[in-house]
């Protein structure tokens, strides 16, 4: 019922610190924390969440907890075991409904699922306990057995909530009445972001905004040959020179609905095409359908679409006067304020007829907490399916690799080769994929909801989607960003400068010690 994760750090703070970039923020983690990690001597930080693969909190753990234990502080993750399917399906619900999606009706049969489970991993993990540790349960998975573990042993506690939505509904409210009780019980709660935080445990409540470690293999630095090789050696792309695969490489949807290698029928030209990608779990919310359609819409009717300004670039002279440069097309657009007069160039049509729309996501047997994400893929197979076969070729769908590492490799060069990194997300909770392509100064184009639009400035790190859900608002703000190019620079300079100045592992280490600190003080 609960599995202790070994993990290691891989990299020293000395290697971090030598890196220029990163030593200010070094430094002051180390600096800001030292009295805190003194206060926590002889304690255990007890780490617990739902899988040890798959998703942002598994990502994130191994680099939580191998920085505490570099500070020097002694920190143990642990993932819950449970064999029933139908627990996890519950979860899955109650992460639905917290976003206010699902059937707000939860039956008596379910929550004596969730509590007979949730009782036997509680009696497992509160043997593994002392009086003198700290506990920190991620997500509801988890939430009712921690609260059990706490209620025996009176440990101080904190509840970490990695979903939410800005806007409460009869859904949402029907998931915080099911976890309340259980929320309760603990000294502390965590949220990701200020409009997730259910009135209730407002007054007992910290912000940590999820973080992404630098060095690790999905945002680490990739020299040009590094790109190349990666996606050779995972199929992406075809050369006639001497390359090896990896034992399991990515995947291609194919006509037959069979998956095969990425550069059959033909290779995607990841290297030379303008290319659309959007990485994300298997999951109907994170818009996969919508931003497919969208870029359709865009293709089959280009000439309907004009750019959106969102920014303070001045209109060229010619173009004031109702003339277009370049050759290019007047286009007038009418309706919102951010709207203007623009002009359709050549070099902006031309990103158009030849870009690629290509999806991402894992395998989804490798997910083990979110049992919709084949049906999810299914939906979007389908979806593709339906397309003509002329569109066909310009989107494509991959599953990644099923090895954790060279899965990571896989995205990070993906989101280094791509044009435009996309996440079109109905709801989010925080989305790291996000961070991780602005930390490669990425081009972005994410929705208007929970975490994106809050890392995403719109018009100063990238484009925002009005409505994620609308194909024609996916394919008006494409279009936008292909007309912008001008602008791209800027926009991935500042995405970067932003994560680095809030989103790294650093920031998120010295949040999770104020926090625990505060328990250790009371």
């Amino acid at each position: 019922m609960i599995r202790i994760i070994d993990t290691e750090m891989e990299h020293t703070l000395s290697e971090y610190a030598s890196d220029l970039v990163l030593r200010e923020s070094v430094q002051e983690m180390q600096s800001g924390v030292a009295k805190i990690v003194e206060a926590l001597d002889d304690r255990t930080v007890w780490m617990v969440n739902s899988t040890a693969s798959g998703g942002g909190v598994a990502e994130m753990m191994p680099k939580l907890i191998g920085l505490l234990r570099t500070l020097g502080i002694e920190a143990k993750w642990a993932v819950i075991d449970v064999d029933e399917p139908a627990f996890f399906e519950f979860t899955k619900d109650i992460h639905n409904l917290l976003h206010g999606v699902g059937d707000p009706d939860i039956v008596d049969q379910e929550r004596i699922l969730y509590e007979q489970a949730s009782r036997s991993v509680a009696d497992e993990l509160s043997g593994r306990l002392s009086n003198e540790d700290i506990l920190v349960v991620h997500d509801p998975q988890p939430l009712a057995a921690g609260a059990m573990v706490v209620e025996e042993l009176g440990i101080p506690s904190i509840w970490r909530c990695h979903i939410g939505s800005e806007q409460q509904s009869e859904k949402s409210q029907a998931a915080w009445k099911f976890l309340q009780p259980w929320i309760q019980d603990y000294d502390r709660t965590v949220f990701t972001l200020p409009t997730y935080v259910p009135q209730l445990f407002r007054d007992d409540s910290n912000i940590i905004p999820p973080a992404i470690d630098p060095f690790s293999a999905k945002n680490r630095r990739l020299k040009t040959q590094e790109v190349a090789d990666i996606l050779t050696r995972a199929e992406l792309i075809t050369t006639n020179h001497p390359t090896e695969s990896f034992d399991m490489p990515a995947r291609r949807l194919q006509a037959d609905g069979t998956f095969a290698p990425a550069t059959e029928p033909d290779d995607l030209g990841l290297l030379f095409r303008p290319i659309v990608c959007q990485i994300s779990r298997w999951d109907s919310l994170k818009g996969f359908i919508p931003l497919l359609r969208g870029f359709v819409q865009l293709k089959r009717d280009i000439g309907e679409f004009a750019p959106v300004a969102t920014g303070d670039s001045e209109i060229p002279s010619e173009q004031a006067a109702g003339q277009a440069p370049n050759g290019g097309e007047q286009i007038t657009t009418n309706g919102d304020a951010d709207m203007r007069e623009s002009v359709r160039t050549d070099a902006h049509q031309r990103r158009i007829d030849h870009a690629k729309l290509v999806l991402v996501g894992p395998d989804p047997s490798s997910v083990a907490d979110d049992p919709e994400g084949q049906e999810a893929l299914e939906a979007i197979e389908d979806a593709w399916h339906s397309l003509d076969p002329a569109i066909q070729e310009d989107v494509a769908v991959i599953v990644m690799p099923p090895d954790q590492h060279e899965s990571a490799l896989v995205i990070n060069a993906l989101q280094r080769c791509a044009t435009v990194v996309a996440q079109n997300s109905i709801r989010e909770g925080f989305g790291l994929t996000v961070t991780e392509a602005m930390w490669k100064r990425a081009v972005l184009m994410g929705s208007d909801t929970g975490g994106i639009g809050v890392q995403i400035r719109d018009g100063e790190d990238g484009l925002l989607v009005p409505d994620a859900a609308d194909p024609t608002s996916v394919a008006k703000t494409l279009d936008a960003v292909f007309a912008d190019a001008e602008r791209w620079d800027t926009w991935s300079h500042n995405a970067q400068r932003r994560v680095a100045d809030n989103y790294l592992i650093f920031e998120q280490v010295t949040r999770w010690l104020d926090t625990i600190s505060t328990l250790v003080q009371s």
